[in-house]
């Protein structure tokens, strides 16, 4: 996965021929998408077996998906998870919550590329996949496929740059009072409150306009009680018929943390000593978690085959909660170690994961706050799990356990690995699969 290129949306307009449809008519174009360097409508015409860089269809459609899409695409990073876990837009369970950021969504008869935007917190994420279906219905077969990360305001201007466009051409060829232009009017005039309102609502995977009414109140409750990173984490993870009884579980948390006397440990000393050197060394968020880990490692002069002791660190007491999107909330404890609430019945792996994850905050995010552990995929998710990953069993020590070339690792040397190191197996796989066995690393 590569960093920060360009999305460009590029196009000169032809002639329609035989077009019925106005706004498709007005809007006939020879359309190109790039991402980087990468031509995301790279196809393969089927008739004459010969390919393209272009496709020929009216822009109208796209400018449409883009407006009715417009909050998903800025704020509901929830189809993350499906592509941690290599869902396809095609797939029954993905159907709605992936076609809300694959503009194939834009549809009205013609084939898009199946490109996804995914908001992942301060990167937007753009995926592209070719086609492999062998159906004589296509006339065309997209080709090229690729992920990457890319600036979310360059993406949303481009994005927007579309729509201004095509309005403007609606103008020139005398079209006017389209869904289009009602959609993006709602969209440009809506008031700061309302905007904010559509953003929660997004987050939360409902439509602002069509979805969002029944859970309301508990998303202004939500709103007025939290605010910057933990209500963005508690809206990216919780289902929204269960936000009031999750509310509810966040505050009893914030309160059995204040109530608590966790251990006396070494975690405020630690956090100064890592707070002296803030400098940047990674942008990726899982290289950032990789290089935290490795600082924590290294300023307690730890060895890559040493387990890591969370018990000097953290403490934790369950707590059930109603909503299995929220693993565990976080704070500190006056004059003592800080206390983790976990929300779930775990494993002793995963639930020492989870722990891993939350002395994060406590070493580097903001001081005395609380926080929440969940399972949503944003970037702070996975500066998270790979710190996590890193803190608990290094690659480096992986390497040095494991024996034998990773590449032909066995289930009973991962297992081994895994007990050496006091870890999950599943924690062991990751580790091989995003640094020793990737080019990332």
């Amino acid at each position: 996965m590569s960093s920060h290129p360009e999305l460009r949306i590029k196009w000169e307009w032809e002639p329609s021929g035989k077009v019925r449809a106005k706004e498709h008519a007005a809007t006939w174009a020879r359309i190109e998408i790039w991402v980087g360097s990468e031509c995301v409508t790279l196809v393969e015409d089927r008739e004459s077996g010969s390919s393209r860089r272009s496709i020929y269809c009216p822009l109208y459609p796209l400018a449409e998906w883009i407006a009715y899409n417009w909050w998903f695409i800025q704020s509901d990073a929830r189809p993350a998870r499906g592509l941690a876990f290599r869902w396809s837009a095609d797939q029954p369970q993905a159907s709605t919550l992936m076609r809300r950021h694959s503009i194939r969504g834009s549809g009205d008869g013609f084939l898009w590329p199946n490109l996804l935007i995914i908001p992942e917190g301060s990167q937007t994420r753009l995926v592209w996949q070719r086609d492999r279906s062998t159906s004589t219905d296509r006339v065309i077969n997209y080709l090229n496929e690729g992920d990457v990360l890319a600036d979310p305001t360059a993406v949303l201007q481009e994005l927007a740059s579309v729509v201004s466009e095509v309005l403007t051409r609606l103008a020139e060829e005398d079209v006017h009072d389209t869904p289009l232009h009602k959609e993006w009017a709602a969209i440009q005039q809506a008031h700061p409150d309302e905007v904010e309102f559509c953003h929660a609502a997004a987050r939360l995977g409902l439509d602002p306009y069509s979805e969002a009414e029944p859970y309301q109140n508990s998303i202004l409750d939500a709103a007025g009680l939290f605010s910057g990173d933990l209500l963005n984490d508690f809206l990216d993870a919780v289902a929204p018929q269960s936000m009031a009884a999750a509310i509810a579980w966040i505050q009893s948390a914030g309160e059995l943390i204040r109530g608590s006397r966790g251990r006396d440990t070494r975690v405020r000393e630690l956090r100064r000593e890592l707070r002296r050197d803030l400098s940047p060394r990674a942008t990726l968020p899982w290289e950032v978690g990789w290089t935290h880990a490795r600082r924590v490692r290294s300023a307690l002069e730890m060895t890559t085959t040493t387990p890591f002791d969370l018990e000097d660190y953290v403490s934790g007491v369950e707590r059930i909660s109603a909503d299995r999107g929220l693993l565990a909330a976080g704070g500190p404890v006056e004059e003592q170690g800080p206390v983790i609430v976990t929300g779930q019945s775990q494993s002793a792996s995963a639930r020492k994961f989870t722990l891993a994850r939350a002395l994060w905050h406590h070493l580097w995010g903001e001081r005395d706050t609380l926080f929440l552990v969940t399972t949503a995929y944003t970037d702070r998710q996975k500066v998270e799990r790979a710190f996590a990953a890193e803190l608990l069993a290094p690659a480096a020590g992986i390497s040095e356990v494991l024996e034998t070339d990773p590449k032909i690792a066995t289930v009973e040397d991962l297992e081994r690995v895994a007990a050496a190191f006091e870890v999950s197996p599943l924690v062991v796989r990751h580790q091989l699969q995003n640094q020793l066995l990737s080019d990332v690393a």
